[in-house]
This record gives structure tokens, sequence and C-alpha cells, in this order.
């Protein structure tokens, strides 16, 4: 069997034969990740100037151009994991105390471990909403309200990432404030490519961000009894912690 291709006869990239080194694992680093013109910066850039060409390119078979939903999802979660632990380990800050709460209320703080598997765990229930949102326009199944959730999800991630980092080293900002901002900001950013995507009008796209935003809010509840199960489950709640101080 011949082994001396340049190009792999299968999926048709280039060969390497070089001995691996940590200059040559470098430099396949700074092609993969750094450099302008990779798939991952490409398709950030391009979520925000013309999102419906990401979304149809994947969903059309185009594979090659942007990064697949799942990798740029699961890149922005992890991120955002390393967000919380900065803020939490490093900025120490208190990112469940709420404005709404005492001093006495239960320490929720565990949640933030099970960070990932809740978004992982959202992503498909955004993906109903919307998809209930824009039946009228029988456009996108169900599988493609996944994809494009998966998007503009991993996007906001990135961005919560970035301006988390830099607005908590600059301001000393209470997290529920900032978290309240960005979730507004995401459902506004997530309506733009759903615009975008089925060419509805202002008026039609604030009236199904609106109700977006109430049927949220349910879901915040649901995500909040579950959170508290979990506790119960993992032992970090108990019910000596909900008894009046």
């Amino acid at each position: 069997m011949r082994s001396d291709f340049s190009y792999c006869p299968s999926c048709g990239g280039k060969v390497i034969r070089n001995r691996l080194t940590l200059k040559n694992i470098w430099e396949d680093l700074k092609f993969q990740v750094f450099d302008l013109d990779n798939t991952l910066l490409k398709t950030f850039k391009h979520l925000f100037t013309k999102p419906e060409v990401v979304v149809e390119s994947y969903i059309s078979g185009a594979r090659k151009k942007y990064m697949n939903p799942v990798s740029f999802f699961a890149i922005a979660i992890t991120l955002s994991g390393v967000l919380f632990f900065v803020l939490r380990d490093i900025y120490e800050l208190d990112i469940t105390k709420s404005s709404f709460s005492n001093a006495d209320s239960p320490n929720m703080d565990f949640v933030f471990d099970y960070q990932a598997i809740l978004s992982y765990l959202n992503v498909p229930i955004y993906a109903v909403l919307t998809w209930l949102l824009f039946l009228d326009k029988n456009k996108l199944n169900y599988t493609e309200h996944l994809v494009t959730n998966a998007y503009t999800t991993g996007q906001a991630s990135f961005v919560q990432v970035a301006l988390g980092l830099i607005l908590f080293s600059i301001f000393d900002l209470q997290f529920e404030t900032f978290n309240w901002f960005f979730l507004l900001g995401s459902i506004i950013y997530q309506f733009y490519v759903f615009k975008r995507i089925h060419k509805t009008g202002i008026a039609s796209t604030i009236l199904r961000a609106f109700a977006y935003f109430f049927m949220m809010l349910i879901v915040f509840i649901g995500i909040g009894i579950l959170v508290v199960l979990i506790g119960f489950i993992s032992g970090n709640l108990s019910l000596e912690d909900f008894r009046p101080k």
C-alpha cells in the first residue's frame, strides 16, 4: 500500500512528515487558533456581520468555511468556565449575591460547578422556544433552530467572557447587574440573527423577542427548581439552609 502521498487521498489534508517538536506544535496552534483567517475568528466575525450566511452555510451542507456549531459552542462554554473561575477565585467576587436576597440566603455558589452542563441543557430549550415563535415562517425545522441557537449562544458566551474579564477588572460591579444587561443584550442579538434569517420586519421581530423574554422567565423558574434539586442531591444544600436565621 502506498504511503508517499503529499495529501491524504481520503480527506485531502496535507501530510506532515516532520518530527513532532514544540516548534511544530506552536506553528500548528498559531495557524489553527491565532491566524486571522482561521475558521474560529471568521465564524465569530461573520456571526455579527452576516449571521444568516454562517447558519445557512452549515444547514445547506457547506461546512468547511465556518466552524461547526458544536465545536464553536464547546469552545465558548469552556472559556465561560474560565471566566467564572477568574471571577470567583482571582477577583474573589460573590457571583451568587442577589439584591433580592439577604445575607442569610443559602450559598448557591456550587451552581457554577455545573455551569457547563446547564449550558448544554439550555440550548435545546432555547431551540424549542425560537422554533415555536417562528413556526409561521416554516423555514427552519427544530434541528436547524438547534444549530442556530448553538451559534448564537456560543457567540454571546464569547462576548460575555471578553466583557467580563475587562469590566470586572476595572469596575466594582455586581455580577447580578452585569448578568441582566448581558441577558438583554443576548436576546437582542439572538433576534437580530433570526430577523436576518427569516427576513421579518422590525415590529414582528420585537414582538417575538418580548414573547421569548417572558417564556424565558418561566424557563428560569424551572431551571431554578432544577438547581435546587441538584443542590439537595449533591449535598450542597439541605433544609437547614432554608430555615430563617
